[in-house]
């Protein structure tokens, strides 16, 4: 099965792989569904409250994340 990660502080997409072990049921950061697509300079965040993704531009998730965009530049 496809599951997709996140981080569980705050909900940052961070990927997908294949549950061949049956970790979905025991591990936080994982779900089942699918983020919506998104573009270039945007983010899925995904709320588990209401087990739903939104997708936000960058520039405010790093706002959000308090990272400094020269920093987070550099880094790229």
């Amino acid at each position: 099965m496809r599951i997709y990660l996140f981080d569980p502080g705050n909900g940052v997409y961070e990927g997908e792989t294949f549950d061949e072990n049956g970790i979905i049921n025991n591990e936080e950061g994982i779900t089942t569904i699918a983020p919506p697509e998104y573009e270039h300079g945007q983010v899925p965040i995904f709320n588990r409250c209401k087990e739903e993704w939104t997708v936000l531009p960058v520039t405010e998730i790093r706002q959000l994340l308090h990272v400094d965009a020269a920093t987070a530049e550099k880094k790229s």
